[in-house]
């Protein structure tokens, strides 16, 4: 059992934790995720529409070679003065089908509090379109968690 645990833990993952906060409008979210080399955890907020959005954008996706699609919260930019950046981008990486979830995410903290990462996973379509219709459900309000992985995925 410890090696299922450890192996799952080592996979490629896309987890949000959704914690009680300004909700219906308002959600508070903790992404982690991870390729199996490199894994960050982030907290930041959205619209609870922003994941139906996304939700819809991914279960479709990709329409045609060379389809994207990008979420992105807070900047990079100190000017902005967010507190936090958030980027998914989910490309086509070939003509025949092949694609990856790209997550780049930054607490945008300076010195030692500085905390950033950017990494793909591949995944095929389906996989994408599998935590399009997760993502959507999730955004419903009525789960807490929800666990992605290329292979399947859950919300509790």
């Amino acid at each position: 059992m410890n090696q299922e645990i450890e192996a799952r833990r080592n996979a490629p993952h896309f987890i949000l934790q959704r914690f009680p906060y300004e909700e219906p409008h308002v959600l508070n979210l903790v992404l982690s995720a991870g390729n199996g080399n490199l894994a960050g955890k982030l907290e930041f907020y959205c619209n609870t529409l922003d994941l139906a959005d996304l939700g819809m954008k991914l279960s479709e996706f990709p329409k045609a070679p060379g389809d994207y699609c990008t979420y992105e919260r807070g900047s990079r930019l100190p000017e902005h003065r967010f507190a936090y950046h958030l980027r998914l981008h989910a490309y086509t990486s070939d003509s025949v089908g092949h694609c990856g979830l790209q997550i780049a995410m930054s607490n945008n903290g300076r010195g030692p509090a500085e905390e950033s990462c950017s990494f793909s996973i591949s995944a095929e379509p389906a996989a994408l379109n599998r935590l399009g219709s997760l993502l959507t459900t999730f955004g419903g309000l009525n789960h807490s968690e929800l666990h992605w992985y290329v292979s399947d995925g859950h919300l509790l």
